[in-house]
């Protein structure tokens, strides 16, 4: 077999090591363990290059990990690694042994003894292959936001606010929390959708009046059918159902006619879309 194509292999093989340590690991990644992953993976890199016979190396067994470590430390100040970590178990074990076979394969490319020009092919299209991904970083980051929406079992819907952008995102433990704001950040509405609730929109209002220490003439009212409303100064809150799914929907700055409204324009999205929304 063509030895770039052996350093390749190994790289593959090194990047499948990489992926199962970090699925031991567990789901609070971070840049150091995926760091401490590529120093631990290091090893297997070193023997497999020369159980494998590779020309010079022991210069692709320290190559190879450097250029993981490279591309991985140029991709911290684009986005954090636990946005790309979890798009789903075979879409990352596929990218960990891309990324091992293109960064081992550079690391043949630029230590073996080849034919200049192939050296010169092979390293520019590992680089061009790099470059492509960083580019594609807002992609990458909205497909593993939407995987970790479907599988938290959130109930996927949004409001329709004009004007408005969605700031903050957040889905845990069947609740999905959305948050908009105008460009002056001053604006904004903030939109929790529980599944699986046992409480009421009565009962959840009458827990934050309580919260809120309101005295009783200003404790919560029905401001519609199966909606009630409790106001603290400013900030205006309304509780009601979205089929069998408790909303909350408040902000400071919008009145009630505005709140109702936007509980009105409350409707189903795909994860995909919300996701993208998040970064317009």
């Amino acid at each position: 077999m063509n030895a770039s194509l052996r350093a390749a292999l190994v790289g593959a093989v090194v990047g499948l090591a990489q992926f199962v340590l970090l699925c031991w690991r567990g789901d609070d990644i971070g840049m150091l363990d995926l760091l401490m992953t590529v120093f631990l993976s290091s090893g297997l890199g070193f023997f497999l290059s020369w159980w494998g016979g590779l020309p010079s190396w022991w210069g692709v067994g320290l190559v190879g990990p450097a250029v993981i470590v490279i591309f991985l430390l140029a991709d911290l100040p684009l986005v954090s690694a636990t946005e790309t970590m979890d798009s789903g178990d075979w879409q990352m074990g596929l990218s960990f042994v891309a990324l091992g076979a293109t960064a081992y394969l550079a690391a043949g490319g630029l230590v073996m003894p080849v034919h200049r020009r192939l050296r010169v092919l092979t390293v520019a299209g590992v680089a061009v292959a790099y470059l492509a991904v960083w580019s594609a970083q807002d992609v990458l980051a909205d497909s593993a936001r939407a995987h970790r929406l479907t599988r938290s079992g959130v109930p996927l819907v949004a409001p329709t606010l004009p004007d408005y952008q969605l700031w903050s995102l957040k889905g845990v433990d069947g609740r999905l929390e959305l948050r908009y704001a105008r460009d002056d950040l001053v604006s904004r509405v903030d939109v929790a959708v529980e599944s699986g609730s046992t409480d009421s929109p009565k009962g959840a209002c009458d827990y934050a009046a309580l919260n809120y220490y309101l005295p009783e003439e200003d404790k919560c009212r029905q401001v519609s059918p199966g909606a009630w409303l409790v106001s603290s100064g400013a900030q205006k809150v309304i509780f009601a159902w979205y089929g069998d799914d408790l909303v909350r929907i408040e902000s400071p700055t919008l009145g009630k006619k505005e709140l109702l409204a936007a509980l009105r324009s409350l409707h189903p999205v795909e994860a995909g879309e919300l996701a993208r929304l998040h970064e317009d």
